[in-house]
């Protein structure tokens, strides 16, 4: 889009200099919330020129009700999204010769964005669609199994170095994914199978009329792009003809990944560090939890023993003293109490527990007066 007026200018310059610090891909994004508002702002607004001349009232607010209207309806992260595009494109125009007004995008105009539950296949499809991407064995049905297997996002799987499997120690192997998405890479644990999908995708690449490339994994003669696109592909139809359920999207093996580790026994600060993620609300929201989980969680729960005190020792000579005789009383007061959870907390032994804890409570303040007295003695 030609940027022909003085705001569009401006908008130009404040992308130019984001894009010295932001990735190409979120530079796109914001060049096409500007270029969206421009053009609104031609049809509706032709008028304004420059940035002081934006109000808030009806500039900024015709914007957002045509976005909130627009045909088919745009999700509320994405407006979410645009608006805060927006405002930091704004801000950053606060040096300008004629500024924009303060205040043109509030934090009451951002949109909540609608809690999405995990999305996980159910194992009937999970297991379906592994066995026909395993009857295709081609290029991408493998690259679609790594991706289950190791619970890769697409860009990730897609970005892969040709190296990317390495041995750690004896029969430990580790996938390392590179820098993307959070800006940090990480290394993710691997089985005997996964590492048998690598070596298959090393060698189909091998095979006509795929042309290996020796940067990365997959090979992308079209691009990265296309491929991406390729792979969605792949997954519906295999999908389709195993019979699957629902029409999944590739970034449900990634939440399938992560049920399945959790429902493994992998804890979820180590669910968050193999999917990479920075916080656990982030992984609770790949995460699905069912009613079944929670009463094998609760059952197990139940099997072990809640009392985590170590059990008090008794002294090795019961004597008079009275650090000896409180340390018996305490000592019984735990015996008792594992007693009262084996045997269901029988109202017998409730009147047992009061009764030891006023002796105890006794004898502590009569040793402590007897203590007290001798010392002013």
């Amino acid at each position: 889009m030609k940027y022909d007026s003085t705001l569009g200018r401006a908008l130009h310059r404040e992308l130019r200099c984001l894009a010295t610090t932001l990735r190409p891909a979120t530079i796109l994004h914001y060049r096409g919330v500007a270029n969206d508002f421009l053009a609104h702002l031609k049809r509706r607004f032709a008028y304004v020129r420059r940035a002081d001349q934006l109000r808030r009232d009806p500039h900024i607010l015709c914007w957002m009700e045509e976005l909130a209207q627009r045909q088919p309806p745009l999700a509320a992260s994405t407006r979410l999204a645009r608006l805060l595009c927006l405002r930091r494109l704004f801000e950053g125009m606060a040096d300008l010769p004629h500024p924009p007004r303060p205040g043109l995008i509030r934090s009451e105009d951002l949109p909540r964005c609608d809690f999405r539950l995990p999305r996980p296949l159910s194992v009937e499809d999970d297991q379906r669609l592994q066995q026909g991407l395993r009857t295709a064995n081609d290029l991408l049905a493998n690259a679609l199994l790594l991706q289950r297997a190791s619970g890769l996002r697409i860009g990730e799987l897609v970005d892969l170095p040709a190296d990317c499997l390495h041995h750690i120690a004896d029969e430990h192997w580790a996938i390392r994914v590179p820098v993307g998405k959070l800006h940090s890479e990480r290394w993710v644990p691997v089985d005997q199978d996964a590492r048998d999908i690598v070596s298959r995708l090393k060698y189909l690449c091998t095979l006509a009329p795929a042309v290996p490339d020796p940067q990365f994994l997959l090979p992308r003669p079209r691009g990265r792009l296309v491929l991406i696109a390729h792979l969605r592909s792949k997954l519906h139809s295999v999908a389709g003809a195993a019979g699957c359920s629902i029409r999944p999207a590739t970034h449900q093996l990634r939440h399938t990944f992560a049920t399945d580790m959790m429902r493994h026994g992998v804890s979820l600060p180590g669910v968050m560090k193999l999917l990479g993620h920075t916080t656990p609300r982030m992984t609770m929201c790949y995460v699905q939890v069912t009613q079944a989980d929670l009463q094998r969680e609760y059952l197990k729960a139940q099997s072990q023993p809640r009392h985590f005190i170590p059990i008090p020792t008794l002294p090795p000579q019961v004597s008079a003293d009275p650090a000896s005789v409180l340390q018996t009383f305490q000592s019984a007061l735990h015996l008792l109490d594992c007693s009262r959870q084996n045997l269901g907390y029988p109202k017998p032994l409730d009147v047992l527990r009061r009764r030891l804890l006023k002796f105890i409570d006794t004898a502590q303040r009569t040793y402590r007066e007897k203590i007290k007295k001798d010392k002013n003695g």
